[in-house]
């Protein structure tokens, strides 16, 4: 089957394959019929304009329906302006997925060479890694990292040679600079340069901007070194010229903020649309959620500053004994009624960065939880177990707000008095050798900062106590951490978020600023990037300075009118804009 879509002049191109079709298959077992149909349509979307940036590029011959699969056209020495385009998509939506299902429509169109870059996080360089070698049956031969290490260019003559002008070739790194520079010589030795290419860049926004941009704007270029992950990109880009440079990322302020002829500034861009399930900012950020709850506004900081610390019993912020009594009734409830008896359930913390903060909220919650398990098996006063049913009754009232069929407060309890002792507090952070949390069957209890950020998901999460406040907020990293975000509506009538009335209004503007982002993209039919809006709540900053040139932003209020000083209006001077 060839279809037409997208941008003009509409373009031919082939969307069926043996590939192709094991990937539907394997999204509707997974996903559902919908979220199938929505991935394809994406990645329909994404290749018809990646093949005609291409063709407009290097050469009508290369790629499309009938494209050879080899490059006939000219290979520039520099990154070419304008082979640049953005996959924006939304949190924890399932971005992967039209990842894999735009390259294997891809590879039926002619590309040959992918490159996929993920974080610089090992755990999620092979968590990606494995879900692309077990997607792409029958497409393209899926290397990664691990397996050039060692010696790249023998590699590259013994195991990338042989299938990347045949099958086409997968290439995985982490953004790690050894690791892009063993992917550049694995690309250069095998030749990779003769193949029409599409660079995959995960998180785009997050490793892989120049950080001295600001700096170099200031002092000049030839006083201060690109960054180093840029530089390295930038080289891979160079290695195989001929590509179509694709970011993926649910938070694009800093690409859509770059100069027009800047290399990660995107010319066009695909929307992928969430399937169904989907629990996103609709669910917590419109007016009157109950799936939010608004904790005290000084509790988060007595936890950052020790002035909540453990050693004296009932020792808790009233919000976070909430959310934890919230968490173990809808997980006592979900594994009553759940067919699958090794079901993992997560509660998330995420208040700080700092590893000592780490160390006391874990404290605070471990001795909650023992305090908690003895009183209800009457191994406390008898005023204890009355307090702690207590709690457990305002928990459960709060629950049925959302999840009226939740079983009886006693039968809840009667199953706490077994399964309690088990949930035991993981810390996350750069002090546990565990890349990953260590996932138990039943409830889990996970705390941390940055390793449990951007790109993760966590199983089975429901409920979320959040306290992040950072003195400067930036849109994009305080988006990035909405792990709430995602496909479990299994547990939606569970699902709550914990967090403060000030850092709510900052999550509500941020949710609001990506709808209409969203929207001034998408209403452009052809996808085409010109010149779009960044929105940019009260209080808030875009993205992070130094990978800006001030001299290439303005802002602008609602409400104005602006008109420059001296406007160019003839055809041949605006022409090139």
């Amino acid at each position: 089957m060839s279809i037409s879509t997208g941008a003009a002049p509409k373009l031919i191109i082939k969307t069926d394959g043996f590939c192709i079709s094991k990937l539907v298959d394997r999204i509707k077992a997974k996903e559902g019929p919908a979220a199938a149909v929505n991935v394809i349509s994406a990645s329909v979307d994404l290749v018809q304009k990646a093949t005609a940036t291409y063709r407009d590029l290097f050469g009508q011959s290369d790629v499309g329906a009938h494209g050879t699969g080899r490059v006939s056209g000219l290979q520039p020495a520099a990154i070419p302006s304008g082979n640049t385009g953005l996959m924006y998509g939304l949190v924890q939506s399932g971005k992967t997925f039209a990842t894999i299902g735009s390259l294997a429509i891809a590879a039926e169109n002619g590309f040959r060479c992918f490159v996929v870059l993920t974080s610089d996080n090992t755990w999620l360089g092979r968590q990606t890694a494995s879900r692309f070698k077990n997607s792409l049956e029958g497409g393209p031969v899926v290397f990664h990292w691990e397996e050039w290490h060692d010696d790249p260019d023998t590699f590259a003559k013994s195991r990338v040679q042989p299938y990347i002008g045949d099958t086409g070739v997968v290439l995985i790194s982490t953004k790690n600079v050894h690791h892009l520079e063993g992917l550049r010589k694995v690309l250069k030795t095998s030749g990779a340069k003769l193949f029409p290419a599409i660079i995959f860049d995960d998180e785009a926004d997050n490793a892989s901007l120049n950080t001295s941009q600001a700096a170099q704007a200031r002092k000049g270029k030839a006083a201060v070194d690109d960054s180093a992950i840029f530089e390295a990109i930038g080289e891979i880009r160079k290695t195989i010229p001929n590509h179509v440079y694709v970011q993926i990322t649910a938070t694009p302020q800093s690409l859509l903020l770059q100069g027009i002829d800047h290399p990660c500034k995107p010319a066009f861009a695909t929307l992928p649309q969430p399937g169904a399930g989907y629990m996103g900012g609709e669910l917590f950020f419109e007016q009157n959620s109950n799936h939010c709850y608004v904790v005290g506004p000084d509790e988060v900081g007595d936890l950052k500053s020790g002035k909540v610390m453990p050693g004296k019993s009932w020792t808790i912020p009233s919000g976070l004994r909430m959310a934890l009594c919230c968490f173990f009734l809808g997980s006592a409830w979900k594994m009553r009624v759940s067919d699958k008896k090794d079901a993992k359930y997560s509660f998330l913390a995420h208040i700080c960065h700092k590893k000592v903060n780490h160390e006391n909220l874990g404290n605070v919650i471990h001795e909650f939880v023992m305090d908690l398990d003895k009183a209800l098996r009457g191994k406390m006063t008898p005023a204890d177990e009355t307090k702690a049913k207590k709690w457990l009754g305002e928990a459960y009232n709060e629950l049925k707000k959302t999840a009226p069929t939740v079983a009886s407060l006693d039968e809840l309890i009667d199953d706490l008095k077994h399964n309690l002792r088990n949930a035991i507090p993981e810390i996350i952070n750069a002090d546990n050798p565990n890349d990953e949390p260590q996932y138990r069957p039943g409830m889990n209890i996970l705390i941390g900062g940055n390793r449990l950020g951007r790109g993760v998901t966590i199983e089975g999460l429901f409920v979320t106590y959040y306290g992040r406040d950072a003195k400067q907020k930036m849109m994009d990293t305080v988006h990035q951490h909405a792990r709430m975000f995602g496909y479990r509506e299994h547990l939606k009538d569970v699902t709550r978020l914990f967090v403060p009335q000030g850092i709510l209004d900052d999550f509500k503007s941020i949710y609001q600023a990506d709808k209409g982002m969203r929207e001034a993209i998408g209403s452009d039919s052809s996808g085409n990037i010109h010149v779009k809006p960044v929105w940019i709540g009260r209080n808030l900053k875009a993205t992070r300075s130094n990978v800006l040139n001030p001299a290439e932003i303005d802002a602008f209020t609602p409400g104005q009118q602006v008109f420059p000083p001296d406007p160019l209006w003839k055809s041949a001077d605006i022409k090139k804009h």
